[in-house]
């Protein structure tokens, strides 16, 4: 597999932390060099990583050794940057949301299939095995039909907020937690059409953004997805899907620590309590290898695409229905 030259665009504690190590470390990409407006961040990173450094995009854009640019800015910002990197003919991976807007996103996705290159959103909780065995639960008929899906993922205050408290940066729950357990629904339901029965995006104490949502979906077999989430409030992070001839539970499933090991909590149709565990995985490393992948597997790309689009069309719908809500 060649090895890919990445660059990080965009250098707050999310990609300190934990995008710069696992690029870093992941088979066939080289952490290249990082781009920041901060001159600072950008020296004590390049001087870390022993990398290249840049303070103005064009110059990194211009780079030809640059192969793949992964974009950390906040979220309103996914539109412009993604539109300059696929236009330097560069891989464009990026934090969730790709962008804040489902035109935005569709023209994303429209550039990348004219140029010929790779996509990608940073749900990295799809690619950790946890997620994959949650999946299989429902898909090997172990559960019965489904009747219900139950997900949550809420986060108390952040010492540090940052962008996700700007409403002119793309900051709120919706954007910042609400898409986990949208992208959870329709990737354990991939050949669902989810009908949205309810939305309501809310601000709570006179915040300049929306502090926490609900959204009910019915699927096409009369089963129930409800799905919550918020920023402000006491830790959930969680899946309960119920069928008719058993359930299961897991915790931490959209966010969790490399050496987290999942736990699965299932009851057979007598409500006889099982525990069954997992495999414990870095999701952002996975993530990077998959998306590695789809540089060589055209239909990979597009099915990235796709799983984009789809994600992008239900944020919108509930957004659309929520604010025009009286």
């Amino acid at each position: 597999m060649k090895r890919m030259r990445v660059a990080v665009w965009g250098l707050g504690r999310h990609a300190i932390n934990r995008i710069l190590p696992v690029v870093s470390a992941a088979s066939g990409l080289e952490l290249f060099g990082v781009c920041s407006r901060n001159p600072g961040s950008v020296s004590a990173c390049s001087e870390k990583w022993k990398c290249k450094g840049w303070t103005e995009a064009s110059s990194m854009l211009l780079d030809p050794d640059v192969d793949i640019v992964y974009v950390a800015t906040p979220s309103n910002l996914h539109a412009e940057h993604g539109k300059r990197v696929l236009d330097a003919r560069k891989h464009f991976w990026c934090e969730k949301p790709l962008t804040c807007e489902l035109r935005h996103t569709l023209d994303l996705l429209a550039l990348s299939r004219t140029y010929g290159l790779s996509i990608g959103e940073g749900f990295m909780y799809l690619r950790h095995p946890q997620f994959h065995q949650l999946a299989k639960y429902v898909t090997d008929g172990r559960l019965g039909s489904i009747k219900s899906i139950g997900c949550r993922f809420g986060i108390p205050p952040l010492e540090h907020p940052g962008f996700r408290s700007d409403a002119n940066l793309g900051g709120g729950a919706l954007f910042d937690v609400g898409c986990y357990p949208i992208s959870a629904l329709l990737a354990l339901f991939p050949e669902e059409h989810p009908e949205l029965r309810h939305a309501n995006v809310v601000r709570r104490n006179g915040s300049t953004v929306d502090t926490d949502g609900l959204a009910v979906f019915a699927l096409s077999n009369g089963a129930v997805a409800i799905l919550e989430w918020g920023i402000n409030c006491a830790y959930r992070n969680e899946i309960d899907i119920w069928g008719e001839e058993g359930s299961v539970f897991s915790n931490k499933i959209f966010s969790k620590p490399a050496d987290h090991v999942p736990e699965f909590r299932l009851r057979d149709s007598r409500g006889v309590e099982s525990i069954e565990y997992g495999d414990a995985n870095d999701h952002f490393s996975s993530m990077l290898q998959c998306f590695r992948g789809m540089i060589d597997d055209l239909a990979s790309a597009e099915m990235e695409r796709r799983r984009i689009c789809r994600r992008a069309e239900l944020l919108d719908r509930i957004w659309s229905v929520s604010r025009d809500r009286p």
